[in-house]
Order: C-alpha cells, then sequence, then structure tokens
C-alpha cells in the first residue's frame, strides 16, 4: 500500500501538480472574496499558511489562520497573517466576529465534521460565509491515500489502509451529500458550488470531479450568548 502510495505521489509532482493545485485554490478563493465578504476571514486548517498569506497578499483583509498543529507555524516563511494554534472542534473566538471563514482540505480530517460547523456558525456574522473545500473521497482514487475505491471498501478493511497510510484521520463519512446536510442543521445555505478538477482537462471526461468549493451563506441569527 505505501509503495503504491509512494510511486503515485511521485508522479503527481512530477507534474507538478500539488503547486498548481494550491495556486488553483488560492485563485478560486481569491475570486469567490468580493469587498462585502472579506473584511476579517479565519483560516480553518490553514498549515504553512500559503492561502492565507496569498490573500493577505491580494487582498486588503484581516486574516487568522488557525491550525491544530504548532509545527506548522515554525516554518521561517515569511507570515502575513495572524496565527492561532487551536482546535477547529473547540474555536477561541467570540460569536459572530469573522465575515468569511475558509473551511480548505479540513473537514475530511475531522473526528466529529457538525461540531465544527456548528462552532463555524456560532462565529461567523449573520449573512456571513464559509467557503469550503471538499474532496471527493468516492472518487476512483482516495485522494489522500491514493487506494483505488477506499470509500466501498468495508470500514474492517478500509481502516486498517487508512492506519497503514500517513492520513489515518481522513473520515470517509464525509461525502458531499452529508456535508451540505451538516451545514445546513447549523443554519447555512449552499449558494454556488463548482468542480475541481485540478487544470487536469482530461478528468473532465469523467462524470465525478475530484472535489468541490462550496459557498455557504450564513441565514441563521446566532442566539448563543457565550463570548
Amino acid at each position: 500500500m505505501s509503495l503504491l502510495y509512494n510511486l503515485t505521489v511521485s508522479i503527481l509532482r512530477r507534474i507538478n501538480i500539488y503547486d498548481k493545485r494550491n495556486l488553483s485554490y488560492s485563485l478560486v478563493i481569491s475570486s469567490l472574496i468580493t469587498d462585502g465578504k472579506g473584511k476579517t476571514i479565519l483560516d480553518i486548517g490553514t498549515g504553512t499558511g500559503y492561502i492565507a498569506n496569498t490573500l493577505c497578499k491580494k487582498k486588503k483583509v484581516f486574516i487568522v489562520g488557525l491550525d491544530i498543529d504548532r509545527r506548522a507555524f515554525k516554518s521561517n516563511r515569511l507570515r502575513l497573517f495572524h496565527p492561532v494554534v487551536a482546535d477547529a472542534h473547540h474555536l477561541p473566538f467570540k460569536n459572530e466576529v469573522f465575515d468569511t471563514i475558509l473551511f480548505i482540505s479540513c473537514i475530511e480530517h475531522l473526528d466529529h465534521p457538525l461540531t465544527a460547523i456548528n462552532e463555524i456558525s456560532r462565529i461567523t456574522k449573520q449573512n456571513g460565509f464559509c467557503i469550503t473545500q471538499l474532496p471527493n473521497l468516492q472518487w476512483l482514487m482516495e485522494p489522500h491515500t491514493k487506494f483505488p475505491l477506499l470509500y466501498f471498501i468495508p470500514h474492517r478493511f478500509s481502516s486498517i489502509i487508512l492506519k497503514s497510510s500517513r492520513y489515518a484521520s481522513v473520515n470517509l463519512k464525509v461525502t458531499l451529500k452529508n456535508v451540505i446536510l451538516w451545514f445546513a442543521k447549523s443554519g447555512f445555505t449552499n449558494t454556488q458550488r463548482r468542480n475541481i478538477y485540478h487544470d487536469l482537462k482530461i478528468f473532465k471526461l469523467l462524470p465525478w470531479p475530484l472535489g468541490w468549493f462550496l459557498i455557504f451563506h450564513n441565514r441563521r441569527r446566532n442566539t448563543d450568548t457565550r463570548n
């Protein structure tokens, strides 16, 4: 299994797919953040902060980059955003303080996605937005482990495959249908969906995209009085 993963990643690196993906994500997100959406932004699962830094350069916005792993912030790379070490299930912010939430390459790594989405709803201003990037875990080759049809393998076997990879935290319950349902339960409306193909035109011939960009609009007035 590790041999398959290493071989696939090696090929993808040779064709520069990861750099192209990061640049593509940054361009898409930048196009989605208008003046009305981009005053205060929280980037959940920011990692090294590539997207947050890119947006800081392109937009006049205040960005907080949040990640549970403090090692992500030890890079010597210039940091233009404000780093916070915290868990997405327990966001350390007051109610309704952010205009826009970025939830990029994160939700599929959470044990309790609905808990995190409820937290996002709490800290997002009324009529604010959450821009979510969701990989298609049901695709022909699972995008993290690179294992074929992993989603359709019985759980007792798929869990072994996940544990043997560096992505043991992938939550296969995170599907497009469930994510839209979870956000709806938290008071969000899905107002836009974009298919992701990573600029590989051959994948557009298939009926399933590699993932999606989803925009959720917070329609609910938050009633939580916690500060």
